[in-house]
C-alpha cells in the first residue's frame, strides 16, 4: 500500500472519529432539519457504490470506502444544544449569534440565525415552535429579532 492512501485513510478514520465524538458530546435539546439534509449522505453512498461497481479496484479502494461510510451518517445534525445551535456537528455558541428570529412556512417552524460567518436555517416541527421560542427567550446571550 502507498503512503498516499494511508495518509488518506488515516485523515478519515480521524474525521470519523472527530465527529463521532462531537456528535456524543452535543446533546441534542430540539433536533431540527436541513433543507438539503439527505444531499451529503446520498453522495457518499453513490461514490461507494461507483467505486466498488468499478471492476478494477483495489484493495485500498475497499478500506476508503468502509472508512468514508460514516460520514454519510455522523455529523449530519441540527438542532439547538445547551451551549448553542447545532449545524452540520459545528456548534455555534451562543456569544457568536448575533441574531435570530422564528417564522412559521407552512407546517414548518424556520429558525434563522445571524452570527459574523453568515446566516444559517434550521428547520423545525410546528408543534415545537412555542417550546423552543419559550427556551431561546431564556437565554439572556441571544437577541430576537421579529421579521
Amino acid at each position: 500500500m502507498e503512503i498516499s492512501s494511508i495518509l488518506i485513510i488515516a485523515f478519515i478514520v480521524i474525521m470519523d472519529i472527530v465527529l463521532i465524538v462531537k456528535d456524543i458530546k452535543n446533546k441534542i435539546i430540539y433536533s431540527g432539519t436541513k433543507k438539503f439534509k439527505i444531499a451529503i449522505p446520498l453522495m457518499i453512498v453513490i461514490f461507494v457504490g461507483i467505486t466498488l461497481m468499478n471492476s478494477n479496484y483495489r484493495m485500498q479502494d475497499i478500506i476508503v470506502c468502509v472508512a468514508i461510510l460514516p460520514l454519510a451518517f455522523v455529523g449530519n445534525k441540527t438542532g439547538i444544544t445547551e451551549k448553542g445551535f447545532l449545524f452540520n456537528s459545528y456548534v455555534t455558541p451562543w456569544d457568536k449569534v448575533e441574531s435570530y428570529s422564528l417564522d412559521d412556512q407552512g407546517e414548518k417552524c424556520i429558525l434563522s440565525f445571524k452570527t459574523n460567518m453568515g446566516a444559517r436555517r434550521i428547520i423545525f416541527k410546528l408543534e415545537d415552535k412555542a417550546d423552543i421560542k419559550k427556551y431561546l427567550l431564556s437565554i439572556n446571550k441571544l437577541r430576537y429579532v421579529k421579521k
